[in-house]
């Protein structure tokens, strides 16, 4: 089914509270495994077309206490179609547009996505996730500006449920600054968030496919875009929903 996860917290933190149990849901998601950060504004990513549990650098990676980032984004990949899981295949994916770098990650099936035109930004593999990461980067580009206002936000959420029009749909998207989310229109799988301490006054806000651990987590509205930023969530496009105070 793959797995997403998502943190956006104030001031860099380690992963690792989360990666504990994040890690051993490739037993069920074996094709491959990311992880994406952004020590800065530039985005460092780490993946491979292998099981998690079979990699020394993801191993690495969940005790590296040098490891600090305030946004980090996860994918533990159940590939649907094609050969031989690649890392050209694997997930998270990356580009960048006006100085910033952007890193997306996909849980679900398009179809026809060769429909969704491609300009600047071309994928380098076959999945049809990086094929709608470059066609929703190339609307950005063209809309000639960065997802930094509600009015951008709301523009982002007309474009995902254009893609999602095609299938299947959750995703995390992050600008370096901003974590999005969004919920497949139809429910498929899930995505829920919590707020959650990574460290002594060291808040934030946990995005996952399942929740992990205990908790008060808020599962996601059907077709809802949410916007993290400095652990904070400081958007929703389904305002009445989406426990908004957590």
């Amino acid at each position: 089914m793959c797995e997403l996860l998502g943190l956006s917290y104030a001031k860099p933190i380690s992963p690792a509270f989360a990666l504990r149990q994040f890690g051993p849901r490739c037993e069920r998601n074996p094709h491959g495994w990311g992880l994406a950060w952004y020590p800065d504004r530039a985005l460092a990513l780490v993946k491979e077309p292998v099981k998690w549990t079979d990699s020394k650098l993801s191993g690495f990676l969940a005790t590296y206490a040098g490891l600090q980032a305030p946004i980090y984004v996860g994918h533990l990949r159940e590939k649907s179609t094609g050969g031989t899981p690649t890392f050209a295949d694997t997930h998270p994916f990356k580009r960048e547009w006006a100085g910033r770098d952007y890193c997306f990650a996909h849980n679900g099936t398009l179809h026809r996505v060769t429909d969704l035109p491609l300009g600047r930004f071309q994928p380098v593999g076959q999945t049809d996730s990086e094929h709608a990461f470059c066609h929703l980067l190339e609307a950005v580009a063209n809309r000639g500006t960065h997802l930094d206002a509600e009015a951008d936000w709301i523009w982002l959420h007309g474009q995902l449920s254009a893609i999602n029009a095609l299938g299947k749909l959750n995703c995390l998207l992050s600008d370096g600054l901003r974590l999005f989310a969004y919920h497949d229109q139809a429910g498929w799988k899930g995505l829920a968030h919590r707020k959650a301490l990574a460290a002594p006054g060291r808040s934030g806000f946990l995005v996952s496919s399942r929740p992990l651990g205990t908790g008060r987590w808020c599962s996601f509205q059907f077709g809802e875009l949410a916007v993290f930023e400095r652990g904070k969530l400081l958007f929703s496009h389904s305002r009445v929903a989406s426990c908004r105070s957590c």
